[in-house]
């Protein structure tokens, strides 16, 4: 009993060592084995079924074990290619989602707005040059940008040319 326990978890790790050597998942690579033992693609429904039985009791199919050692074997001999076991056709590529591009896109935005504003201020961060105001230049930019309004140039009498350093 012991020896069948054994054969079965090194099924598992060949069908895993076998799915890393072509940089597939496991779902993929039985989908492979699949074709390349049946000639044609196995119905998802059906490939759900073998799966989870993969995943739960460790069942491999003879079919998923001769493709995991043709695989492993061909990599002990460095004949390894996986164009030509046609993994191009499995191999799972994930998609942004839509609202992950619409947030790249508004961050996006955002940066270069945030970027021109500081460009086009004028004065610095500690802005010393209109004394008795409630915050540096560039906070009352952004205030008055946000109400849609122009910011008020500093009064004559109130410039203060910066100290000398």
């Amino acid at each position: 009993m012991n020896s069948n326990k054994n054969a079965i978890n090194e099924d598992v790790r060949n069908v895993s060592q076998a799915a890393n050597l072509l940089g597939l998942r496991e779902i993929d690579f039985f989908r492979l084995a699949h074709r390349r033992w049946y000639s044609n693609d196995a119905g998802k429904d059906q490939m759900e079924k073998i799966f989870a039985a993969y995943m739960f009791h460790e069942t491999v199919p003879p079919w998923v074990r001769h493709c995991a050692r043709e695989v492993i074997n061909r990599e002990g001999m460095n004949m390894l290619d996986p164009a030509q076991f046609g993994v191009s056709d499995f191999r799972h590529q994930s998609k942004v989602p839509k609202v992950g591009r619409l947030f790249l896109i508004i961050t996006g935005l955002l940066m270069v707005i945030v970027y021109i504003s500081i460009l086009t201020t004028k004065h610095g961060f500690d802005d010393t040059n209109c004394p008795g105001r409630y915050a540096n230049r560039f906070v009352e930019q952004w205030v008055y940008m946000i109400k849609g309004e122009q910011p008020p140039a500093c009064e004559e009498g109130e410039v203060k040319e910066p100290a000398p350093q």
